[in-house]
């Protein structure tokens, strides 16, 4: 029965060290980082780089021409997130790109129909297959084609907190924060 024990002792440690202890690693926001912050103070999701936090106010500095500081407090920010980086093979553009090949080759493939028709008095083509064999063949290349456009991705991180008190789901968590 004790060897039972210390190996179920071991297999407990191993797996306790092996899984990561996400609650541990508290991701922190850096001046300068690209965040969306999406708020039911504006219509559509910020972007910009994120500055600090400011009592319980985050400050960010949009990006683009009109670049303008924007000031969320706590309770008004519904989600905050930082950037991951450019990726491809997104949905969107793949199946955009695959509708617009699909269309340009079946008119292609259907006018290819038309003119071989008109040019050679002997021979008979389908227009409507020829406008399929077209419309296939263009989703495809359109389909290759929008799936190499890059999109960013976002993921969604918690707010930075200064101080305050947070219910959680086994009490009460008291969180300070302090930066010289």
């Amino acid at each position: 029965m004790q060897s039972t024990r210390r190996s179920f002792a071991a297999l407990l440690a191993a797996v306790i060290l092996a899984v990561p202890c996400t609650s541990a690693r508290a991701q922190t926001l850096q001046p300068g980082t690209r965040v969306r912050v999406q708020s039911s103070q504006v219509v559509v999701p910020i972007i910009g780089s994120y500055q600090g936090m400011r009592r319980d106010t985050l400050v960010v500095i949009e990006d683009g021409a009109g670049a303008q500081v924007w000031t969320f407090t706590s309770s008004a920010v519904d989600r905050l997130e930082i950037s991951a980086g450019m990726k491809g093979r997104n949905r969107k553009p793949t199946v955009r790109w695959a509708l617009i090949g699909a269309g340009v080759g079946g008119a292609a493939g259907w006018l290819t129909a038309v003119i071989l028709e008109n040019a050679s008095s002997n021979q008979e083509y389908n227009d409507v297959l020829s406008a399929l064999i077209g419309a296939g063949a263009g989703a495809a290349f359109g389909a290759v084609y929008g799936s190499h456009k890059l999109e960013e991705h976002w993921t969604p991180v918690p707010m930075p907190a200064r101080v305050g008190i947070l219910p959680t789901r086994n009490g009460i968590r008291f969180s300070l924060s302090a930066s010289f």
